[in-house]
């Protein structure tokens, strides 16, 4: 019972959460993000950097978050978290699409988020839990392009975790790369090769 509450009081305070709460975090994430991309080295950061960087206290950073690596783990969630919705969403939308054109539309989508997001993805790349998510949900999007492809008779004799481990890196490349390419083109460039 007592922990049926505890959730329920989460839950209300997720939906409620004061705009100057959301400013702040958003600002030390953008602060995070911008010495990470300067420096290249999150562990010479301090929090006093990062507070500086966002033009707020120490004292403030220490409200949100206990530290450098539980701010880095809350950005991650909070953006795995809006990409998973974003997704599922698309996934509803496109039920009546056969499962190909569904997982290619989820791969275009993906790269999208990871293009407008670019400077914050590439810093996450950085962290071993957000690359396994990624590796995960880049399999999941294979794994209905080989469904796809049985089902055409057409077999593809390389495992879906090769496939997806090279598009992890090929992602990673063109994080660091500044995003050179479209990302409607990666994704035709990244279907040819699988499909």
């Amino acid at each position: 019972m007592e922990d049926n509450r505890r959730r329920v009081d989460k839950m209300s305070k997720k939906e409620k959460v004061d705009p100057r709460i959301i400013r702040t975090k958003r600002m030390f994430t953008e602060a995070l993000i911008s010495l990470i991309q300067e420096n290249g080295d999150k562990s010479k950061l301090t929090v006093q950097d990062i507070a500086n960087r966002a033009e707020l206290n120490r004292a403030t950073f220490y409200l949100h978050y206990q530290d450098i690596d539980d701010l880095m783990e809350q950005m991650i969630e909070e953006n795995l978290e809006e990409l998973n919705k974003t997704m599922k969403t698309l996934s509803e939308e496109n039920q009546l699409k056969t499962k190909s054109s569904a997982s290619q539309n989820r791969l275009d989508l993906f790269l999208d988020q990871l293009y407008q997001k670019a400077g914050l993805y590439k810093v996450m790349m950085e962290n071993k839990d957000f690359r396994n998510r990624v590796f995960k949900l880049l399999l999941e999007i294979i794994e209905f392009w080989d469904e796809h492809r049985k089902e055409q008779g057409r077999s593809f004799n390389v495992p879906n975790e090769i496939l997806a481990s090279s598009t992890l890196g090929i992602l990673s490349w063109w994080l660091e790369e500044g995003t050179p390419y479209s990302p409607s083109y990666l994704a035709k460039q990244i279907r040819q090769m699988h499909y």
